[in-house]
């Protein structure tokens, strides 16, 4: 396989995860991969980065990573809010690309990165990492053996208390904030990928609007196939458990699965009896990350660009279309638009 040279665009908190990704995956996993440049606007806090994780060099622009003709490939790490112009330009200077979620702020940007990434033949994907997560396939597996008999209903909830003011990006709606696009992206791709991607029949939805964002929502789906979902989200309440937990209702039993989004256990339960008050465990899931579960996104990103093939068939252009357009769908409902869509 050929030897990919990787770069990273803003060198933040989720990008220091896939650079561990990235380095361990090359001396643990033996990817073949370069962990070769890194761009920052603050061209010290490129340095510091890739004297962290080993990188070959170091830019304090964005335009001059792009204009290395050794990057292949960039991971994009920046707010969502800058994804269109960083993705197009990435894009537009002969780079394969693996964005961070969501790809883009509606379905216009989003359909326009695909478009840019097909007329330039590159590699291009949204980092949905719950796509790859090895416990979510194997949960997956329970389900379609039929140990909890049909699926009825999916529940999921992500709450996290975020400090109120505009200079955070959560609160402010000119970086495209709120808790739709960072927390209930996650609700919603869980449920569509527990459910195949059956398309959405009906849905309702509350919210609760401030700074001009969504700081709490609750969100019903009802999917063509009768399966139901629902979730929550807050900016501005934790969760008692300091977790982020999903239960995945069937005829038969349940599947309760700790801390969703970068789920690495489960645990399956039958009902003893029709009323289901009572159940018992029929087994636990355990499937812990070889690194920080953003490995495995990087190994298909690697491998796919490696062999030339320029759409994921894991986490394709169609599933980002239908993400986005579920939240954009929500957002249309709550007349909640972000000062550059207007």
């Amino acid at each position: 396989m050929k030897c990919i040279n990787w770069g990273i665009i803003a060198p933040g908190h989720i990008a220091n995860k896939m650079a561990e990704a990235m380095f361990k995956s090359k001396s643990n996993l033996n990817l073949n991969i370069n962990l070769y440049a890194v761009a920052s606007r603050d061209i010290n806090k490129a340095k510091e980065f890739s004297e962290k994780w080993h990188f070959e060099k170091y830019y304090g622009s964005y335009q001059e990573l792009i204009n290395d003709s050794k990057v292949d490939a960039v991971y994009i790490a920046n707010p969502h809010s800058f994804h269109y112009k960083t993705v197009i330009d990435c894009l537009e200077g002969g780079k394969h690309v693996l964005v961070e979620k969501p790809a883009a702020c509606n379905l216009t940007e989003l359909k326009q990165m695909i478009e840019k990434a097909k007329e330039k033949k590159l590699f291009f994907m949204e980092a949905m990492w719950t796509a790859f997560n090895p416990c979510i396939k194997k949960v997956k597996k329970i389900i379609e053996e039929g140990k909890i008999g049909n699926i009825k209903h999916i529940e999921s909830s992500f709450y996290n208390r975020f400090e109120k003011n505009l200079n955070n990006r959560f609160w402010n709606p000119s970086l495209a904030g709120g808790g739709l696009l960072d927390l209930g992206i996650y609700c919603i791709y869980y449920a569509l990928c527990i459910n195949n991607f059956e398309n959405i029949k009906e849905h309702s939805s509350n919210v609760r609007l401030e700074n001009g964002v969504d700081a709490w929502n609750s969100v019903n789906l009802i999917f063509k196939n009768g399966v139901t979902t629902h979730f929550q989200t807050a900016m501005d309440i934790s969760s008692t458990t300091n977790s982020h937990d999903a239960v995945i209702y069937g005829s038969k039993g349940f599947i309760t699965s700790t801390n969703f989004l970068r789920q690495t256990k489960a645990e399956v339960y039958l009902y003893k009896n029709e009323k289901g008050g009572e159940f018992e465990l029929l087994e636990e899931i355990n499937a812990p990350f070889d690194i920080n579960g953003f490995e495995y996104q990087l190994i298909h990103a690697t491998e796919y660009i490696s062999k030339g093939i320029l759409e994921s068939d894991i986490h394709s252009f169609q599933r980002s279309i239908e993400l986005c357009e579920i939240m954009d769908m929500l957002r249309n409902d709550w007349g909640m638009k972000y000062p550059f869509e207007k």
